[in-house]
């Protein structure tokens, strides 16, 4: 009877594009057949080979102490099998050692706890799909033989009805959700035939853009704000968005360095591409005004505290995240305030000066290139998003016409 051999090693054909980790897996070799078992998800540099161990890691003893225990618990198990049966065979131990490990939630919180060191907003949400699968599914574990094509549907028709998500809310999920399923399909080495998502797509539907007209953005810039109203600084940004398209997170983190010489140059939270953007009149004179007020020597607009220096990159990162988040709901409530002093009825929130600036620029003629330059936006397909509105709304005053 053939020994089982064991080895830990990585799989550098298993790199995940999302995290650049690859698995630490316990290779189990009988009868010249290999089987693989996950144990850890690494970035390639922190392993070892020779010594099979992790290094250069700040975590690295405790992911060492990880891998020692779970590969001692697979030998136990393994050790067991063929004390129980005489011709173990590999799919046997697979099976076995893959039993007890296919849980969606276990593998989805260490996809979490990756995302975390790279993306806090990507971790949030992430954390937040997961947490509503829980609060469905209505149990701690969830065994990936669960997950098929009923229970996707049930799902999808929950997130629809009983929590009200839109169509594009529940593609996020649904994706998020084939990915992890996929995942532990390749890690597990299932039968990928099986895999419930494998036929399934979901797509993005082009949402309607909200925006004011130039004439509305005037009337809101004239109203007859106090100075010492809370309104007043609340109103500031929101124009300061209209004229600049700037995202309400690169604003409340603009800082006076970023301009000079009627430029703001900086780079944008969310693609991290950098910009330049010339100031505009109104801008000019809004950072005129906030110049006199200088309550903060560091950012233009006073919502954020001075960054403390800590020693925690990433805690640093999380703190920051929770303050834009709350400013932005804190400047949102008072945007709708502001809506209904303007008489405007729409549903304004800071997004909406952002596509208001690109709206503006498309009606005045510029070209698509530029807008997506002064945008920030990666792909020219999402600046035509808005030449699609342009379009439709000229479509429907054409359409009044009709009743003429």
């Amino acid at each position: 009877m053939s020994t089982v051999k064991f080895k830990t090693v990585i799989r550098l054909d298993k790199l995940s594009k999302s995290t650049n980790e690859v698995p630490v897996c316990l290779r189990i070799t009988k009868d010249r057949k290999t089987t693989y078992k996950t144990l850890i998800h690494v970035h390639p540099r922190c392993w070892n080979s020779k010594e099979q161990c992790v290094v250069h890691h700040k975590n690295a003893d405790i992911l060492n102490a990880i891998i020692s225990q779970k590969r001692a618990q697979i030998e136990r198990e393994t050790c067991l099998l063929t004390l129980q049966q005489e011709n173990l065979s590999i799919v046997t131990i697979r099976n076995k050692i893959n039993s007890a490990s296919s849980d969606f939630f276990e593998f989805a919180e260490k996809y979490c706890e990756a995302t975390k060191h790279r993306s806090f907003c990507t971790y949030q949400r992430v954390k937040s799909i997961v947490k509503k699968l829980r609060e469905f599914h209505g149990d701690s574990c969830l065994p990936i033989k669960h997950i098929n094509e009923d229970f996707i549907k049930r799902y999808e028709h929950h997130l629809s009805h009983n929590i009200g998500n839109s169509r594009n809310t529940i593609a996020i999920s649904m994706k998020f959700i084939s990915k992890i399923v996929s995942d532990i399909y390749n890690d597990l080495e299932l039968n990928e035939e099986t895999n419930p998502f494998k036929k399934l797509k979901y797509q993005f539907e082009p949402g309607s853009r909200q925006y004011l007209t130039a004439e509305e953005i005037v009337k809101i810039r004239d109203l007859p704000i106090p100075a010492d109203s809370p309104l007043y600084n609340v109103r500031e940004i929101f124009i300061f968005e209209c004229y600049t398209g700037l995202r309400i997170s690169d604003i409340l983190t603009l800082k006076w360095e970023n301009i000079a010489e009627d430029i703001i140059t900086l780079k944008m939270r969310k693609t991290e591409r950098l910009i330049s953007l010339p100031l505009q009149k109104n801008v000019r004179e809004i950072l005129e005004r906030r110049r006199k007020l200088r309550n903060s020597k560091e950012f233009v607009f006073d919502y954020l505290k001075a960054s403390r220096t800590c020693e925690d990159a990433i805690e640093n990162e999380h703190r920051l995240v929770s303050a834009i988040g709350a400013s932005t709901a804190y400047i949102n409530k008072r945007l709708k305030i502001i809506g209904k002093i303007a008489n405007i009825n729409k549903n304004i929130s800071t997004h909406v000066g952002r596509h208001s600036f690109a709206t503006m620029l498309l009606t005045n003629g510029n070209d698509l290139p530029v807008i997506q330059e002064l945008m920030g936006h990666h792909d020219i397909k999402v600046t035509q998003i808005y030449a699609k509105v342009i379009s439709r709304r000229k479509t429907e005053a054409i359409n009044t016409l009709n009743y003429l």
